[in-house]
């Protein structure tokens, strides 16, 4: 999924070339994706922004929102180039381009909806990560009272605006914890050690794929430490990187820098030769 630092350099590059252009025709080549009836999107394109994972496209009377999901991203073109086979809708704009929305696995969602509309998944209501209120205090009063596991409050967006799979991993193995760990059990140090990695690696996303400028629908994910590196060697320490499975999802971690340290009778996969656990 484009995640928080990819929406954050796509976001301002869309508002760039769409804003003050007209959507005068719209179409579906994957009508799974769709929420809304497509042929209805049209209109002068006023804002352009981010919704925690989301992109909104602000229309005046209705908002066009985009969520790409696992494998979602945008791309400009002329309106007579060919469509590429993983094109899920297509948006024709008043000067003779066309907004793709691509997905080749077709996960992502698109709504045409009034402004302040409730989505699903897309409340707004999480402390901006990147902003000034995200202090120390802040960060360990979030965390205060909850029972889940590390890598489930990190993406939990009505308290953090916003972490996905890669970057709440990539955020893990930077301050040394678990993905498995209890939030409880979480001194006050590790929370400190979270919250200052949760800015600094997300700062440091941000300024990487910016420095990259990669095309609009390239995902720039080769500088991560642990993310989709299964079987490798850390960066770090040198220890081969595992996989654990979390409420349906995986975890990218290192066992040696991110110990099991309450010993809750997950696989310590320092004492054994491969597989995935955690």
């Amino acid at each position: 999924m484009p995640e928080r630092p990819d929406l954050e350099y796509v976001v301002p590059i869309l508002a760039r070339e769409l804003v003050g252009l007209r959507v005068v025709g719209a179409a579906a080549r994957k009508p799974v994706v769709l929420r809304c009836a497509i042929a209805e999107v049209r209109g002068e394109i006023f804002s352009v922004r981010r919704q925690t994972h989301a992109v909104v496209f602000g229309m005046g009377a209705h908002d066009l929102v985009i969520l790409p999901m696992l494998a979602g991203r945008f791309e400009l073109a002329s309106e007579a180039a060919k469509d590429p086979g993983d094109t899920a809708a297509r948006f024709l704009l008043s000067d003779g381009r066309v907004l793709r929305y691509r997905d080749d696995v077709q996960m992502g969602k698109v709504w045409w909806t009034t402004p302040g509309a409730a989505i699903a998944g897309l409340e707004v209501g999480g402390v901006d990560v990147l902003g000034p209120e995200f202090t120390r205090e802040r960060f360990r009063l979030l965390a205060k009272g909850r029972r889940d596991q590390a890598k489930v409050f990190l993406k939990d967006k009505s308290a953090l605006d916003a972490m996905g799979n890669a970057y709440a991993d990539e955020v893990l193995f930077a301050a040394g914890i678990h993905p498995k760990r209890l939030v409880s059990r979480l001194s006050p140090a590790d929370l400190d050690r979270l919250h200052d990695s949760i800015v600094a690696v997300l700062r440091n996303a941000r300024e990487t794929i910016a420095a990259r400028s990669p095309p609009l629908s390239e995902k720039v994910r080769d500088f991560l430490h642990v993310r989709g590196r299964k079987d490798q060697p850390c960066d770090r320490c040198g220890t081969t990187l595992r996989v654990a499975g979390i409420h349906g999802h995986d975890a990218f971690f290192c066992p040696t820098c991110q110990p099991d340290v309450d010993g809750r009778g997950f696989v310590d996969w320092r004492r054994v030769g491969g597989g995935e656990g955690g």
